[in-house]
């Protein structure tokens, strides 16, 4: 080898090490995917356990209807990455707190910008229902992502 083609061999043994390292990258690929998804699911579980919780926290009188429709916003973006990073696992109890999740955006509509008492005790009554049917998701989760 002349001192001209060292530089060449060193570059060439230094592809040839990223090419391999590529490659065994690639063939464990699909076991980091389904762990990545499993994690991802455990972690929108853990988000809507603490959405939950502001949801059912916020104060009308004080927050006002931005805090409440923050708080909602919130929870109906965690029941969407559920579904999206497993469905299939808690499929029903998904459901039934899709549906909880939609009656109380419309209660949180009926509340208009005059917040009565009537109507926001039935903001408080689809909230618990809410809340409900989450807690039945996460009964799921604590199995899954133990």
């Amino acid at each position: 080898m002349t001192p001209a083609s060292r530089p060449l061999a060193r570059i060439g043994g230094t592809f040839a090490a990223a090419v391999l390292i590529a490659a065994a990258a690639t063939g464990c690929g699909s076991d980091d995917d389904s762990a990545s998804a499993e994690e991802q699911f455990c972690a929108a579980g853990e988000t809507l356990q603490a959405d939950i919780t502001g949801l059912v926290s916020v104060d009308l009188i004080a927050g006002g209807l931005d805090a409440l429709t923050e708080q909602f916003e919130a929870v109906q973006q965690d029941v969407a990455d559920l579904r999206a990073a497993g469905a299939d696992v808690a499929e029903e109890e998904l459901t039934a707190l899709d549906d909880s999740v939609e009656a109380l955006s419309e209660s949180i509509s009926g509340l208009g910008d005059d917040i009565s008492a009537a109507n926001a005790a039935s903001v408080g009554a689809a909230i618990g229902d809410v809340e409900s049917a989450a807690s039945a998701v996460v009964d799921v989760l604590s199995n899954t992502c133990s």
